[in-house]
């Protein structure tokens, strides 16, 4: 009997593969594996050490990155305290954006980038306040947008966005600094009108980066936040294109689309480019009928379709130990939707609805 307890026990404590994914572990009477480690054919294991029963506070390990700015955000609601010319509110909302890393989670791939994307937002604060400021306000009300107990009018937000909006098109861009500025300004109010009214976000990519594109190619060398929001803005602008099937404004650059993980793009930033393809042949398709064109179309469709299918995601050695297993799942997987997106777009335009 007590033998029979024990057993019991142990079937219902979950493997250890189970346990990392947060995924139902059912046991199979007939085998020592559980059933989906049966289904895999993976190996079945219980050897993490026994924690007590109860419920116990998360501490997630923290990557390098967020150790280093833990206490990164103290500072910044401290100099947000002392700054002049902030009504209390603007001071409040702001606090909000910047003061917890968990505040982004909806616009990054997985928690580990929480801390950096809201580095890049803190990296022109200081420097750019006046400028900066109406999109920082605009992007921290559409935040609290998402929750409802938090949620405020959208007087608001249509105020900051339209002050933020005129002074996006005026801002001169005359260096790198300046790209930097425009580039951080248009990111934070694209944000803001993609969680509200969802229109003219396209528009703001478009012309952040036309604007910028005489000095962003050396920029993204050195500076890696703009080298982030330079390749959101392109997904961004690129994924309408493809809807409207217009043509886009330009090609993500070989400088960002190297084996490092992007905090918006995840694995994908090698796969845009074949995006950018896709769309330049939708467009060229709407406007001929050449008998010639369209067969250079679509052999060039043959040849996306070829390098997509032989596609896979580049990472550096230490992408296992940099992030969790359940992180690592949703950037793979990620990474397979955008694959299989350019794959079945590109099977679309070679064969129309009702062709093969």
């Amino acid at each position: 009997m007590p033998a029979a307890v024990k057993n019991s026990k142990q079937l219902r404590r979950a493997c250890d593969r189970c346990y990392e994914l947060k995924a139902r572990c059912q046991p199979v009477s007939s085998a020592a594996q559980c059933s989906r480690c049966e289904r895999l054919g993976l190996g079945c294991s219980t050897v993490r050490p026994v924690r007590p029963a109860g419920r116990r506070v998360q501490r997630r390990a923290l990557s390098v990155s967020a150790k280093r700015s833990k206490e990164y955000p103290e500072d910044i609601v401290a100099w947000l305290n002392s700054a002049s010319g902030l009504l209390p509110q603007e001071r409040d909302l702001l606090v909000f954006l910047l003061g917890r890393p968990e505040t982004l989670d909806c616009y990054v791939v997985c928690p580990s980038f929480q801390a950096a994307a809201q580095q890049a937002l803190v990296a022109q604060l200081s420097a750019s306040l006046p400028t900066v400021k109406d999109a920082y306000l605009a992007f921290a009300i559409a935040l609290k947008q998402l929750d409802p107990a938090l949620s405020m009018g959208t007087d608001d937000i249509v105020r900051h966005a339209s002050s933020a909006m005129a002074t996006l098109r005026s801002l001169p861009v005359a260096n790198q600094q300046d790209a930097a500025l425009c580039l951080t300004l248009g990111a934070a109010l694209a944000l803001s009108m993609h969680s509200t009214i969802g229109m003219g976000v396209a528009e703001i990519c478009r012309y952040c980066l036309t604007t910028t594109m005489p000095f962003v190619e050396k920029a993204l060398v050195s500076d890696t936040h703009s080298k982030s929001w330079h390749g959101f803005m392109v997904l961004l602008e690129t994924m309408d294109c493809l809807v409207h099937r217009q043509k886009p404004a330009t090609r993500l650059l070989p400088g960002n689309s190297g084996e490092g993980v992007d905090r918006h793009l995840g694995l994908c930033s090698t796969l845009l480019p074949y995006y950018y393809d896709l769309c330049m042949i939708s467009h060229t398709l709407t406007t001929t009928s050449d008998t010639d064109v369209l067969t250079l179309l679509h052999k060039k469709l043959d040849g996306i379709r070829v390098s997509v299918e032989a596609w896979r995601p580049s990472y550096a050695g230490d992408f296992a130990s940099k992030f969790e297993s359940a992180e690592i799942v949703n950037l793979l997987a990620q990474a397979k939707v955008y694959r299989l997106g350019a794959l079945l777009v590109s099977h679309r335009l070679r064969h129309a609805f009702g062709g093969a």
